[in-house]
C-alpha cells in the first residue's frame, strides 16, 4: 500500500505543468514536463509584450550555449495577444547537444531576456553543461543598405532592389546554427521571404548577406525590409515606392485635355467677338463655282501660279462669282462682301471696290 501511495504521488509530479516567472514578470508554462521528440506539448504564457513575435524552440545544455544546442528546424513563432498572454502547440525536437533539456523562448528583434522551461526528453541523454561555454548574446551590424531599383517601377512595374547586410560577431565564442530570416513590410508581420542559416561565424569574423528585394506591381508608399539573425542583430531599412512616371503621364494627359478645352473655347469667344470690318482674307481664296483659287498680288509664289494659269479673273466674272451678276454659275461662291472690301480697301490704295461699274 506504501509502494502505491509513493507511485501515485510520483504520478502527480510528473503530470504538473512546470511553470518559470522571469524577473520582469513574464511568465510561461508547459502542459507536460517529460515527453518524446516528436511529441506535442502546450506552451502558454502571459505578461508579454502585445504584438511581439515570439520563437520557441528545444535547446540541450539548459539553453545556455547558444543556437548551437537548438533544434531549429522544430522551432516555431507566435506574435503574443493583445492581452499579453499566449498559447502555442510546440512540436518537442531533438537538440543536438546532451540534455538537460528546455523549451527556449525569446523575442524575435527584442531586448527582453529569454525564458527557459526545463523539459525531461525521453531517450536523449543527460550530460553537463560544458563551464566554459557562453551563449553568443551580440552581434554587431556593420552594415545595412537597400540599393538598385528599376527605371520601370516609375511606370508601376515591379521593383528589384537589393539587401546588403553585414554583421560581425564580436565575442569570444563562434555562433553556429543561427538563422538569418529577411521581412517586407515590417510591423510584426510573419512575412519572411528569405531565410539561411549560418553554421559557424568565428570570434571576430564578419558575414555580408546579399538578398534579393522584389517589391510588388503598382507598388505604392513606404516599404520596410527587416533583417536579424537568431535576434541577435535586427535591422530596418525603409524604401518609398511612388510610381512618378505615371503620376507624371496622368497629369500631361489630363492639361492636354484642359488645354484642348479652353482652346476651343477660346476659339468660340474670338469668332462670336470678331468684328466684320477687322476680318482678313488669306492671299488665296478657293472659289467653289469655278474649281479655282483667287490668287491676291502679295501672296507667296503668286508669279509662278499666274505664269502656270495662264490667265486672270476679270473683276466682271468676281461680281458674277459673289452674286452680282445674272449669269450662269452666278452666287455660287459664298463670300463675306465688307470683308473682302475691307481687303482689298487695305491692300490696293486707289480704293477699288467691288461694286463699282466698269469704265
Amino acid at each position: 500500500m506504501r509502494k502505491l501511495l509513493l507511485s501515485a504521488a510520483a504520478l502527480t509530479l510528473t503530470l504538473a505543468p512546470v511553470t518559470a516567472a522571469h524577473a520582469s514578470g513574464l511568465v510561461a508554462t508547459l502542459s507536460a514536463n517529460v515527453a518524446k521528440p516528436g511529441e506535442t506539448v502546450r506552451v502558454s504564457g502571459e505578461g508579454w509584450t502585445p504584438g511581439k513575435l515570439l520563437q520557441f524552440v528545444t535547446c540541450g545544455e539548459g539553453g545556455l550555449t547558444g543556437s548551437a544546442a537548438c533544434d531549429t528546424r522544430a522551432g516555431l513563432a507566435t506574435p503574443v495577444r493583445a492581452d499579453g498572454k499566449f498559447v502555442v502547440d510546440l512540436q518537442i525536437g531533438t537538440p543536438p547537444k546532451d540534455c538537460p533539456c528546455v523549451v527556449h523562448i525569446a523575442e524575435v528583434q527584442g531586448t527582453t531576456d529569454p525564458v527557459n522551461l526545463p523539459i525531461s526528453i525521453t531517450g536523449l541523454a543527460v550530460g553537463t553543461i560544458p563551464r566554459a561555454a557562453t551563449a553568443v548574446r551580440e552581434l554587431a551590424v556593420q552594415e545595412v543598405r537597400l540599393t538598385g531599383g528599376t527605371s520601370a517601377a516609375w511606370f508601376g512595374a515591379r521593383d528589384r532592389l537589393q539587401l546588403t547586410y553585414t554583421v560581425r560577431n564580436p565575442t569570444a565564442v563562434a555562433l553556429t546554427s543561427a538563422t538569418v530570416q529577411v521581412r517586407l513590410g515590417g510591423g510584426g508581420d510573419d512575412n519572411i521571404f528569405h531565410q539561411e542559416v549560418v553554421e559557424n561565424l568565428a570570434p571576430g569574423q564578419s558575414r555580408t548577406f546579399t538578398v534579393p528585394v522584389e517589391l510588388p506591381l503598382a507598388a505604392f508608399g513606404a516599404y520596410v525590409v527587416s533583417a536579424d539573425v537568431s535576434g541577435l542583430a535586427p535591422v530596418r531599412v525603409s524604401h518609398n515606392a511612388y510610381p512618378w512616371g505615371l503620376i507624371l503621364i496622368n497629369a500631361v494627359g489630363i492639361s492636354l485635355i484642359v488645354w484642348g478645352l479652353l482652346r476651343r473655347y477660346g476659339r468660340r469667344r474670338a469668332l462670336r467677338d470678331l468684328n466684320p470690318a477687322d476680318a482678313m482674307l488669306p492671299a488665296v481664296v478657293r472659289l467653289g463655282s469655278l474649281g479655282a483659287y483667287l490668287v491676291f498680288d502679295d501672296a507667296p509664289g503668286s508669279r509662278r501660279l499666274r505664269r502656270h494659269a495662264g490667265a486672270q479673273l476679270s473683276l466682271d466674272n468676281l461680281r458674277t462669282l459673289i452674286g452680282q451678276g445674272n449669269g450662269p454659275g452666278a452666287g455660287d461662291s459664298v463670300l463675306d462682301l465688307d470683308a473682302l472690301g475691307h481687303v482689298l480697301a487695305r491692300r490696293y490704295p486707289r480704293s477699288i471696290s467691288l461694286m463699282e461699274e466698269a469704265t
